[in-house]
């Protein structure tokens, strides 16, 4: 059988659409901002060649112009949402405001020079494949942990299209006789056609991985998550906290840690009830995560106990962040309440005693019912047998 570039531009349709109808089957309703913009981008890449393939049926006809502009407006944001779907997943990405424009101007440019074929082609593909390489662009240098082999998986499918995108734009505005239509059986063109249809094979497959990650990374993070205070769990603590302990240990560095307790928070549930009380922790959750440096880590270790590690901290800086929770709680406006809301803390800070961060906490946990003994509302510092290691630039 003779493949002609109708027929592999109808499978690549096809195979793009059924794709992306079946994407929300395979992932369920829920999908996260990545995986939407994913599908979407799919979507609209099919509905483009769609619209390409249905524009050649009126040619010399104002439909024509008006199928084929909208043909490449759709292919420009499918390439805008799949630029979307990489920053949701690896984080922001640079060339974004660039690959706006350019998307913006590819069709406004083949509205403008539709009259001249060459002038069209050579423009349409030439910024088609700029398109394509900042998309591919957008694959390196992930500031996320879903930083896998499907990325450059998308990247090659993106510069190979690339490049036949920019050879057929070659062929359109130089050798206008050689290719005078997307559909002309010119050997670059085939090979552009099978190249396309193998990049979206690949290309769904690695949105699919993407995804799998994307929500293997979810299920953890869930699973190291309280689901009340928006901090981490006893589990999330032991994953997170443990290996800034071994870094500091290792290198000698400071690190402070402060447990927490709500004073009299049994009286604050039996006076005003639980929803009372877990909106008390809630807003105590929220208040840490405002309060704390991006390096500092914060659990909820179980009731109304939490734990704060501070690395490269000195006790003027636990004290500091402790004074700044304080006048956050007083603050807060509980509806029914009419107490302030009160925290006591012990701090230890890392010595050469301290052989592990369990010690170390069971430090800032006796400090911690010291604080309680004398009297609530103060932050109490762990005894020491040894200086703790000094830092040149201790966090404010």
């Amino acid at each position: 059988m003779n493949l002609d570039v109708t027929t592999l531009l109808i499978v690549n349709v096809v195979n793009l659409a059924l794709t992306a109808g079946t994407l929300p089957f395979i992932m369920g309703r829920q999908l996260s901002r990545g995986a939407w913009f994913a599908r979407s981008a799919l979507i609209m890449q099919a509905l483009g060649w769609l619209l390409m393939i249905s524009s050649e049926q009126f040619s010399g006809h104002w439909l024509d112009r008006a199928l084929s502009v909208t043909s490449v407006s759709c292919m420009g944001l499918g390439e805008w949402w799949m630029f979307r779907a990489l920053g949701a997943w690896l984080g922001p990405r640079r060339w974004g405001r660039l690959l706006a424009v350019v998307c913006v101007l590819t069709p406004i440019g083949y509205f403008l020079s539709f009259d001249s074929y060459p002038l069209r082609v050579g423009w349409t593909n030439f910024m088609l494949a700029l398109q394509l390489v900042l998309v591919a662009q957008a694959c390196l240098h992930p500031a996320s942990a879903m930083s896998g082999r499907w990325r450059w998986v998308i990247m090659v499918g993106l510069l190979v299209l690339a490049g036949f995108t920019t050879l057929r734009g070659i062929l359109g505005a130089f050798f206008t006789e050689q290719y005078p239509s997307f559909t002309a059986p010119h050997p670059i063109n085939m090979l552009a056609m099978l190249a396309s249809n193998a990049a979206m094979v690949l290309a769904n497959v690695a949105v699919l991985v993407a995804w799998r990650t994307e929500a293997e990374a979810e299920l953890q993070l869930q699973a190291q998550t309280d689901p009340l205070s928006g901090l981490l769990n006893r589990r999330g603590w032991d994953s997170h906290a443990t290996p800034l302990w071994s870094h500091a240990k290792r290198h000698g560095l400071p690190l402070g840690l402060v447990m927490l307790d709500l004073d009299h928070f049994k009286h604050v549930n039996d006076r005003y009830g639980h929803e009372t009380g877990d909106l008390v922790i809630r807003e105590l959750g929220s208040a840490l995560r405002f309060t704390l440096r991006r390096s500092d880590i914060a659990a909820r270790m179980g009731g109304e106990e939490f734990a704060v590690l501070l690395p490269y901290s000195s006790e003027s800086a636990a004290r500091s962040l402790f004074a700044r929770l304080r006048q956050a709680l007083e603050t807060l406006n509980i509806p029914g309440m009419d107490e302030p809301v009160r925290l006591s803390a012990g701090l230890a800070l890392l010595g050469p005693d301290d052989t592990s961060l369990e010690a170390l906490r069971a430090r800032a946990d006796t400090a911690l019912y010291q604080a309680k003994a004398e009297g609530r509302d103060r932050l109490v510092l762990a005894a020491s047998t040894a200086t703790p290691p000094a830092s040149p630039a201790l966090a404010a």
